[in-house]
């Protein structure tokens, strides 16, 4: 058990068996829920990739760290952050643009697409998704987390597979600063 609390441990045996009642052997749920029980095939493709986690992370750090000096000196972009007194695994290499330089999220993210660039947006906040858009919730989740909208709107992750080569971020690099040094207009 990873809590002291046999509520939320409760809460997270029933939501984890899909909202069934304990003892319940008829399958009627209770309420929405999930299934979040693994496999043991799952199980076993987890133990087996944390016990090459080192590896695993040594190979995205390097991957960013190719980023990082590609793109550190380009005006108005900010990378992934590594606060001190953490180790950031660089699951996905993000990138984040200044307002000021006018581009508009899906037309950078068409154009690097037109010169062979696969990206990703930037995780949106949940209260604007459709499944939550019409939660109780979700009208001043808006007002409240400003930042999340804001960094949303202007946000791309960038090619981050671990089979990815210095020369193809040197490619995703090239391309993106093309596209940023092209002249806008005001978005």
């Amino acid at each position: 058990m990873l809590t002291d609390r046999r509520d939320l441990y409760d809460r997270a045996q029933f939501l984890r068996d899909h909202g069934r009642l304990p003892g319940d052997t008829m399958f009627r749920n209770a309420e929405v829920a999930h299934k979040y029980k693994m496999s043991a095939m799952q199980a076993a493709l987890g133990t087996a990739q944390l016990e090459r986690v080192e590896e695993l992370i040594v190979r995205k750090r390097q991957i960013f760290d190719w980023y990082r000096q590609r793109l550190a000196e380009v005006p108005g972009l900010t990378l992934n952050a590594e606060p001190a007194g953490t180790r950031n695994g660089y699951w996905m290499v993000t990138v984040l643009w200044d307002p000021a330089l006018n581009l508009e999220k899906k037309t950078l993210q068409l154009e690097l697409e037109t010169a062979g660039v696969d990206t990703r947006p930037f995780f949106h906040p949940l209260s604007s998704l459709p499944a939550y858009r019409h939660h109780p919730t979700a009208a001043s989740a808006r007002t409240r987390n400003p930042v999340a909208y804001h960094v949303a709107a202007r946000g791309l992750n960038l090619p981050s597979a671990r089979n990815l080569t210095e020369d193809q971020v040197d490619h995703v690099c090239r391309v993106l600063r093309q596209k940023l040094a092209a002249p806008r207009t005001a978005a």
